[in-house]
C-alpha cells in the first residue's frame, strides 16, 4: 500500500519572507502590491471611522451598501433611470444621471441606482450643478447644501432669505440674499462652507452672479434706479482674493436675467433686450440685440454660450447663435420651430422642439435626430455624445445608435 506523501506546513511569516525574496520578479511585485493595498485599506478605514463614527448606524450602513452596489451596477452603462416625482420636485441632469430634489430630500441617481441621498426640508427647492458638484438651496428660504456625487460637502443657514445662487467649478458657491437694511447682499463660501467674501449693497438689487472657472473672481448682474428714476442695469466684477472692485459696467436700460463666465476674464450678461460679451477691462466686445420676449433659450459651455432668439425670417421661427470671448460666431442655426429645451457642450448643440430632438455640431450641421424625445422637460448632452432626456418620472439616454434615432450625417 503506497504511503501518503508527507507535507511540511510552513509558517506564515516564513512563507511571506520567501515570496518577498523570490527570484521570480512577478511574485515580488505581487507581494509589494498586496502589502500596499492592505496598508491603504487600514488607513482609509481608520479615517472613515474617525470622521464619521458618530454618524454610523444601521440606516447609514444600509445606505452605504446601496451606494456601493449602485456604483458596481453603474459600471454597466444603462439607458433608463426611474424615480418618484412629487409636485414640488426639481429634476436636473448631472454627470451620467440626474439629481432630483423635493421638499424632504435630494437624491443623485444613475442607471445603477442611488448614488447619494441627503435630507433637505425645503419649501421651494432649487438645484444648480457643475461637473463635480450639486448645490441645492431653498428659494426664499434660508438653507443650502453642497454635495459631490458621493458625499455631502457643506451646509449653510443664512439669516436672510435666499433669492438666487451660483456654483463654481471649484466647489465654491455664492448666495444672493434679501439682506435687512440693504437692497441685497451676495456671500461666497468655500466648498467646505467657510465664508470667503460678502458684499451688501444699499443701491442695487443683485439678480444673478457667477464665479470664474479658477475661483478668483465673481461677476454680479444687478439693476437699480438713477437720479432721474430710470431703470439702470449694471455689471460688477469683483476680485475674491482682496475684495477689490475690478470694473463696473453700465448696461443702460437692459435688465439682466443671468450672467456667466466664458473664461477667467470674459463674461456674458443675458438681458431682456440684449446679450453682451464683456472683457475684464469693462469693454463690451460684442452684443446681440433682440426685442422684448424674443429670448427663447440659452446654454453655457466652456468658453462659449449658445443663445436662441425668435426669428422673423420667412423660413425660420428660431435662430441659434454661438457667442464666445471673441464675440458672435458667423455660423447661425435656423430652426423652423420654437425651442423647448437646448444644451451645448462646446462641440455639439442639442435642440428639443415639438417634433423631437436634433443634435448638431458646432458648425450647425445636423448629426442625428430622435423623434421619440417629444415631451421631455429637459435635455443634457452626455460625455459619450448621446443625450439624456428628462421626463417627470424617468430619464432616458438616447444616441445616434438608438433604435428610435435617425442618422443625418451625409
Amino acid at each position: 500500500m503506497p504511503q501518503k506523501t508527507k507535507s511540511i506546513r510552513m509558517a506564515r511569516n516564513e512563507r511571506r519572507r520567501k515570496i518577498r525574496n523570490s527570484p521570480d520578479r512577478r511574485l515580488r511585485i505581487v507581494a509589494k502590491l498586496r502589502r500596499l493595498v492592505g496598508v491603504m485599506i487600514i488607513v482609509v478605514s481608520v479615517l472613515t471611522i474617525t470622521i464619521n463614527g458618530p454618524k454610523i448606524n444601521a440606516n447609514s450602513i444600509s445606505e452605504f451598501m446601496s451606494y456601493f452596489w449602485a456604483g458596481i451596477d453603474d459600471a454597466q452603462e444603462g439607458t433608463y433611470i426611474e424615480y418618484k416625482s412629487q409636485n414640488s420636485s426639481v429634476v436636473k441632469p448631472f454627470n451620467q444621471g440626474v439629481v432630483i430634489a423635493d421638499n424632504d430630500s435630494m437624491s443623485i441617481l444613475t442607471s445603477g441606482g442611488v448614488r447619494l441621498k441627503t435630507n433637505l426640508g425645503y419649501t421651494s427647492p432649487a438645484i444648480l450643478t457643475s461637473e463635480r458638484y450639486v448645490l441645492a438651496y431653498d428659494k426664499n428660504g434660508n438653507q443650502a447644501v453642497l454635495t459631490s456625487n458621493v458625499a455631502e460637502a457643506s451646509r449653510q443657514k443664512t439669516e436672510s432669505s435666499i433669492l438666487a445662487a451660483a456654483l463654481g467649478e471649484t466647489g465654491d458657491y455664492a448666495l444672493i440674499t434679501n439682506e435687512s437694511g440693504y437692497k441685497t447682499a451676495v456671500t461666497v463660501y468655500t466648498s467646505g462652507g467657510k465664508q470667503r467674501f460678502k458684499w451688501s449693497s444699499p443701491d442695487y438689487y443683485f439678480i444673478s452672479c457667477a464665479i470664474s472657472p479658477d475661483g478668483t473672481k465673481i461677476a454680479i448682474a444687478s439693476f437699480g434706479s438713477t437720479e432721474e428714476a430710470k431703470l439702470e442695469g449694471k455689471l460688477f466684477l469683483r476680485d475674491l482674493s482682496n475684495e477689490n472692485n475690478i470694473k463696473e459696467v453700465l448696461l443702460e436700460s437692459t435688465v439682466p436675467l443671468a450672467v456667466g463666465f466664458l473664461d477667467n476674464s470674459s463674461v456674458a450678461v443675458i438681458g431682456d433686450y440684449s446679450t453682451s460679451i464683456i472683457n475684464q477691462k469693462g469693454q463690451i466686445v460684442d452684443q446681440l440685440t433682440y426685442t422684448a420676449d424674443d429670448l427663447n433659450a440659452f446654454a453655457f459651455a466652456e468658453n462659449e454660450l449658445a443663445i436662441a432668439v425668435r426669428s422673423y425670417s420667412s423660413t425660420a421661427r428660431t435662430e441659434v447663435y454661438i457667442m464666445g470671448s471673441h464675440g458672435i460666431s458667423k455660423n447661425t442655426l435656423e430652426i423652423s420651430q420654437e425651442i423647448q429645451a437646448m444644451d451645448y457642450d462646446g462641440s455639439k448643440i442639442a435642440v428639443l422642439t415639438s417634433s423631437g430632438l436634433t443634435v448638431y455640431n458646432s458648425s450647425m450641421r445636423a448629426l442625428w435626430r430622435n423623434e421619440s424625445a417629444v415631451g421631455a422637460g429637459a435635455i443634457n448632452l452626455a460625455n459619450d455624445g448621446g443625450v439624456w432626456l428628462i421626463y417627470s418620472k424617468q430619464a432616458e439616454h438616447v444616441s445616434t445608435s438608438s433604435d428610435t434615432s435617425e442618422d443625418l450625417k451625409s
